[in-house]
């Protein structure tokens, strides 16, 4: 439902600049953003010997960073190489890659893991609804592309929870001895000021990834409940979203909309936070 309602409040986004009627009020920005869940499981601590494998798509690989290499555009500066560098764990590889679908991990980034992998982040599912062509034609205004991305949207995200079984289901099974943390996506927009001249679109794609957050945050509660070793990680940009002061998201150029060095330190942050420090 939360989902449905999120797609709902985009295509209003989307409809050109609404009247004071049409647009996502206020109360929208309410919506408590998730929050981790319990983790039960009993696990070892980190140590440098924790074996690290991080999988997904462009927010685990870092773009936007900087320094970024090859056609992954892999970053030193992504979430993964900085939580190694924080928490003293060995980051064997990441295997992420710009622009990977759940069916591109599935192909090309599961090989990294093996029975002696210890942790395994992931970021992945955006992708699979267009979300950065969602963002970037519904910011700039473009009414009839943002509506067409939307309508294509709001008919994958009702497979998007199979795909994500599918793929969280794979990772546990080819990292048998893995603990497993599945990143959220962040919030892009400050959408505070109802009067702000870009509510309409900053509160609609942010009620979008609201809606993708929940459907991931779902899915692995749902191999929690399979009794799989899996973590839903939320990562919140208040106070640093589009629209502030000290933004921590590219807000022009090819790489907009994802994070910034700042950005994806958060991100480690947050799993430092979770998961402590190597000992």
């Amino acid at each position: 439902m939360i989902a449905s309602a999120a797609c709902i409040a985009l295509l209003s986004g989307c409809s050109g600049s609404p009247t004071s009627a049409q647009r996502p009020q206020a109360p929208a920005t309410d919506v408590p953003a998730p929050t981790s869940t319990p983790d039960p499981f009993h696990t070892e601590p980190l140590t440098p010997l924790t074996r690290y494998v991080a999988l997904g798509d462009s927010f685990a690989a870092g773009l936007g960073a900087g320094a970024e290499k090859g056609g992954c555009r892999l970053s030193p500066y992504s979430y993964p190489s900085v939580f190694a560098r924080r928490s003293g764990v060995d980051l064997i590889v990441n295997a992420a890659c710009a622009g990977a679908t759940t069916s591109d991990l599935l192909k090309h980034q599961l090989i990294a893991l093996d029975e002696r992998t210890d942790l395994v982040t992931v970021s992945i599912g955006g992708n699979d609804l267009g979300v950065q062509a969602i963002a970037a034609d519904c910011a700039a205004g473009k009414a009839a592309a943002c509506r067409n991305e939307v309508t294509a949207a709001l008919s994958l995200l009702n497979v998007l929870p199979d795909r994500l079984t599918t793929v969280y289901s794979a990772i546990a099974q080819a990292a048998p001895n893995a603990r497993i943390v599945v990143t959220g996506y962040t919030l892009l927009y400050d959408a505070s000021d109802p009067n702000a001249k870009d509510f309409g679109t900053a509160a609609a794609i942010n009620a979008a990834t609201l809606g993708l957050n929940e459907v991931v945050r779902q899915a692995v509660d749902q191999q929690r409940s399979a009794g799989k070793p899996m973590t839903y990680l939320p990562v919140d940009f208040a106070g640093h979203a589009i629209g502030d002061r000290k933004p921590w998201l590219n807000t022009t150029g090819p790489d907009v909309f994802h994070p910034t060095a700042a950005g994806y330190a958060e991100y480690a942050a947050r799993l430092v936070q979770l998961l402590g420090t190597a000992k």
